[in-house]
């Protein structure tokens, strides 16, 4: 079953960035559970349906400047392959903002933020994901929403709340040195860089022997994905201002 998604052939080559630390510090029997859910939610149309009706609504009602569409009903350009980039930042803004919106939006998350996943047309950013989703637990989604709280909001307390719930508190300086230096106001995403710092943040833990929540594989494949599409693009990315925008536009805090 973790081979389902190892080899997953929708991730397989993202796979390839995922630190081998990671799987020092969670259970191979929480990562079974994971992979198995992930594999049922897959073949769960009720349940995917459900899911975009509610995503469609919330994203309509944001005005967060994205539509979700189904692959029978997505048309345009994808964004990688954009042969004229002069409003790649401008998607890097939404795909950012999307991204923030859902984790501060929802513990039942899209989890495909692949470059094929979204469309460019008209100017209007289409996202049309692959049937991937997991609901994390409250406790996990309130804790990610503290750590990007307190960094982007400059609440040293709430980021150490954050990490303590979350188990992580040795990884603290390891994750801000994740999310980025300065004020992020102009950042260019690199799957190298996402490697290597999160490889950073695992290997702390390990070596402190601290065990790690599993929903963390869910949101390291949502980064995996979000990483690819922002660098294809390669535009410097306004970080802290994506996620101002999604915080003032989510209805959960």
């Amino acid at each position: 079953m973790i081979q389902y998604l190892l080899k997953n052939a929708d991730f397989a080559n993202l796979f390839r960035f995922v630190s081998p630390s990671f799987f020092r510090v969670v259970s191979p029997q929480i990562l079974f559970k994971i992979a198995t859910q992930m594999k049922s939610n897959q073949a769960d149309q009720k349940a995917w349906a459900e899911l975009f009706e509610f995503y469609t609504e919330k994203l309509f009602q944001a005005g967060l400047g994205v539509t979700i569409q189904s692959e029978s009903e997505g048309g345009g350009s994808r964004v990688d392959l954009i042969a004229v980039k002069t409003n790649s930042g401008e998607l890097g803004h939404l795909i950012l903002e999307l991204f923030f919106y859902q984790i501060f939006e929802s513990e039942n998350w899209v989890l495909d933020f692949r470059a094929e996943a979204f469309q460019s047309s008209e100017g209007q950013l289409k996202w049309v994901p692959k049937r991937y989703f997991f609901r994390v637990s409250p406790s996990f989604a309130e804790g990610i929403r503290g750590l990007y709280r307190g960094f982007y909001l400059g609440d040293e307390e709430l980021f150490t709340r954050a990490l303590k719930s979350l188990n992580m508190e040795p990884a603290g300086e390891s994750l801000k040195a994740h999310f980025g230096q300065g004020d992020q106001s102009s950042v260019r995403f690199k799957l190298k860089v996402f490697q290597e710092t999160f490889t950073q943040v695992f290997e702390v833990c390990a070596q402190s022997r601290t065990q790690v929540q599993g929903d963390f594989f869910v949101l390291g494949l949502m980064l995996l994905g979000l990483y690819e599409s922002l660098e294809s693009l390669d535009s410097p990315l306004n970080v802290r201002g994506a996620f101002e925008s999604a915080l003032r536009k989510a209805s959960l805090k």
